[in-house]
């Protein structure tokens, strides 16, 4: 990929669990657990573990995002270089009030909501779960995660 390319990192793709049958944490689950295969495995895969990178755009982002919670939860952030997670979906923000949205957000807060129910094991547990909603992760965790981008 153009990006680890031209940064001398290395990317890798995460086929992690999708939603409705995979539900949150294990989605997030899967791609912290190969971020940690890949950092224990760096030398069998030849890369440099100083410069692994990690992304995702929309629930790719936000289970990008879930893995920087879980890295800074086991004080791990420094398995990681950069974290890039592109428009991901990071808080409940689609269960507010619809009048306080742009029209964009109001034609979308349904399918939003509906998306989140599918991702969550448990919509009520899970309201505050950083793993859940990463946007809802302490001030001190987030001071832990690794160097992040979002874009």
């Amino acid at each position: 990929d153009w990006m680890a390319l031209s940064a001398d990192m290395v990317a890798f793709n995460v086929d992690y669990r999708l939603a409705p049958e995979a539900k949150c944490p294990n989605n997030v689950k899967d791609f912290y657990e190969v971020i940690k295969h890949v950092c224990q495995n760096a030398e069998k895969l030849g890369i440099d573990p100083k410069k692994i990178c990690i992304a995702g755009e929309s629930g790719g982002g936000y289970v990008c995002t879930g893995a920087c919670v879980m890295l800074a939860q086991n004080d791990e952030s420094h398995l990681i270089k950069l974290a890039m997670p592109a428009i991901p979906m990071v808080d409940d923000y689609a269960f507010s009030d619809p009048g306080a949205m742009t029209l964009e957000e109001r034609n979308n807060h349904t399918v939003m909501r509906q998306v989140w129910r599918m991702i969550a094991a448990d919509m009520d547990q899970q309201a505050e779960d950083p793993l859940l909603f990463p946007g809802k992760a302490s001030d001190e965790i987030m001071a832990k995660f690794p160097p992040t981008v979002l874009v």
